[in-house]
This record gives structure tokens, C-alpha cells and sequence, in this order.
């Protein structure tokens, strides 16, 4: 019950006589965001998931359509360039056969063991394009749990700027009233004109 009543009393519900109008459109304005969020961000949290789930669904698809084939290293470059992250791993120009029978040719990554003349087995897509490795299906479906989680910190935050702005504004509101009725009844008590 006391509970109640505190619950009341925060939200403005309460029949205090002394709670100012702008007091009680500050609590209906807090209760309907909190019903807003509460419907809302569910909705929201499960799209995001869904959605995720989605892109990963699709990048299987179209890794599915992928091949690996061999591509050789015809010549070395004189300035070979190393991959981001990849200490062991260099791009070297190399010639290969698409799954479609049509020579390519373009920079591969090769390990620095791969030499001249030497074959490397690379991933290409349908097209003849190199893709890199495939990624595994807990990867790309990982990535839907990490997505609704996400989506739900990012509600809560928008939920509490939110709420932090209402408040800011109407105490605003709050101080200017307050301060146009000291100035209409404050030279009364003061005795100043």
C-alpha cells in the first residue's frame, strides 16, 4: 500500500492540492513514455534481431555460391604490401580460372612462403571475384543476440535523454512561472512598488 502511494505520488497521480497543472502534464507526459518504451522496445529489440538474422542468412546463401580454385603467382612484385592484421599474409598479383572457365588475373593474398611460380588455393565468388574465406554459420548468425542487445542499450539510453530533456524543459517552465508570480506578488510583501 505504501508502495502505492509513493508510486502515485512520483508519477503525479496523487489528489495533492498544492500539484501545479504543469505538474500533472509533467507525470502524464513521464506515464506515456514509459508505456511508449515498454510497448515500443520490444517491437524494436525483435526487429533488430530479426534483421540481423536476415543479413546473416543471406551472406550463407550467397557464401554458398563461392568456390575455391588455384591461382598462380606468374612474377614477383617489387613492392609487395602486407595485409592489415595479417603479419604472415602478403598481396601478390595472381592469375586463376573463374567457376564460369574465364581466366582472371588481380591481387591475391598469399602467404610469404608462396613463391613465384607457386600455386595458392583462394576463395572466389560465382563471378571469378576473390572473397576471402568463408566465415562459419555461428558467426554470421552470432550476430542477432549482439543486435538486440544493442538495440535495447540504445533504447534505454534515447529513453533517458528523453526523460532528462522533458524534465530539464518543465523545470524551465516551472522556474519562469514561479518567477512571473514573484514579480506580480513579491513588491506586495515587500512593500517596494
Amino acid at each position: 500500500m505504501i508502495q502505492r502511494i509513493r508510486r502515485s505520488r512520483m508519477f503525479g497521480w496523487d489528489r495533492n492540492p498544492l500539484r501545479r497543472r504543469i505538474d500533472r502534464v509533467e507525470a502524464g507526459l513521464l506515464a506515456g513514455m514509459i508505456m511508449v518504451f515498454l510497448i515500443g522496445a520490444p517491437i524494436l529489440v525483435a526487429g533488430a534481431g530479426h534483421l540481423a538474422r536476415a543479413a546473416g542468412m543471406r551472406a550463407l546463401r550467397t557464401q554458398a555460391t563461392w568456390s575455391q580454385v588455384s591461382a598462380t603467382v606468374p612474377r614477383a612484385e617489387p613492392n609487395q604490401s602486407e595485409s592489415p592484421g595479417q603479419l604472415d599474409t602478403v598481396l601478390r598479383q595472381g592469375r586463376w580460372t573463374a567457376p564460369d572457365g574465364q581466366p582472371r588475373s588481380g591481387l591475391i593474398a598469399t602467404s610469404q612462403g608462396v613463391g613465384v611460380g607457386n600455386t595458392a588455393r583462394i576463395w572466389v565468388s560465382r563471378s571469378g571475384s576473390p572473397t576471402g574465406a568463408p566465415r562459419g554459420r555461428s558467426e554470421l548468425l552470432g550476430w542477432s543476440p549482439i543486435a538486440e542487445v544493442g538495440t535495447a542499450l540504445v533504447l534505454a539510453f534515447i529513453f533517458f535523454l528523453a526523460v532528462r530533456l522533458q524534465r530539464w524543459l518543465f523545470e524551465r517552465s516551472r522556474l519562469a512561472c514561479w518567477h512571473r508570480a514573484w514579480r506580480a506578488q513579491g513588491p506586495r510583501w515587500t512593500g517596494r512598488r
